[in-house]
């Protein structure tokens, strides 16, 4: 049998409930709008899947199964896409809990291509959740602590992916909270998630100021 801590019941337990609510520090990234109202997400990837994405009729395709234990019935089924609300969000290189850590998983697995995403106001399948969570577990695989102290047993990662679906927000009315603001663009079942005409290659790009830094 599993067992946490207090705090680790709650979060397991409550949707919605902030860490930034419970005493942390949340990041400041908040959900950036366009005049006309549509949302811009940026999304990383690796260069040599840049001419599958752009191609019409291709886009970003959700591969990642939502992990939901049945607590959130509207989640069983579906798949995502992640994303973030800035270029290269603070608690990506320097969380004041997490550190570099993000940014190693992101070298290891994800790319430095930036992406921009422009999507209309009614898109759906919008949600922001917090990868801290997750983080938290990472941090003791890969560190060999525990910084936020939230309690989970990290020895599977059923309580953190149930506490991860449970800071579910919708984006429209994210304001801040999270320690790890994560955008998860939500479909049922696999396939295109965001189609190519919403996709951009943004200009900057965040990883050549790192590259040329030596970091």
């Amino acid at each position: 049998m599993e067992m946490h801590s207090e705090l680790a019941e709650r979060l397991l337990c409550e949707r919605g409930l902030f860490l930034g609510r419970l005493g942390y520090l949340p990041d400041p990234g908040r959900v950036a709008r366009r005049n006309n109202g549509s949302i811009v997400l940026y999304h990383y990837t690796r260069p040599e899947r840049l001419d599958q994405i752009l191609r019409e009729g291709s886009g970003l395709w959700a591969r990642l199964p939502v992990v939901n234990d049945g607590t959130q019935p509207e989640f069983d089924g579906c798949h995502l896409v992640e994303a973030f609300l800035e270029p290269l969000p603070r608690w990506v290189t320097t969380c004041p809990y997490f550190g570099d850590l993000a940014l190693e998983m992101m070298r290891s697995y994800v790319g430095d291509l930036l992406l921009c995403i422009e999507l209309p106001e009614d898109f759906p399948g919008l949600y922001v959740a917090d990868y801290a969570h997750n983080l938290e577990c990472k941090h003791v695989t890969r560190r060999g602590r525990a910084v936020l102290n939230l309690g989970y047993d990290c020895r599977t990662g059923h309580q953190v992916c149930r506490a991860d679906v449970n800071s579910y927000v919708p984006l429209d009315v994210y304001e801040g909270g999270h320690i790890a603001p994560n955008v998860k663009i939500v479909r049922h079942s696999e396939g295109i998630a965001v189609p190519s005409e919403y996709i951009t290659v943004c200009e900057l790009q965040p990883f050549d100021g790192l590259h040329a830094l030596g970091t």
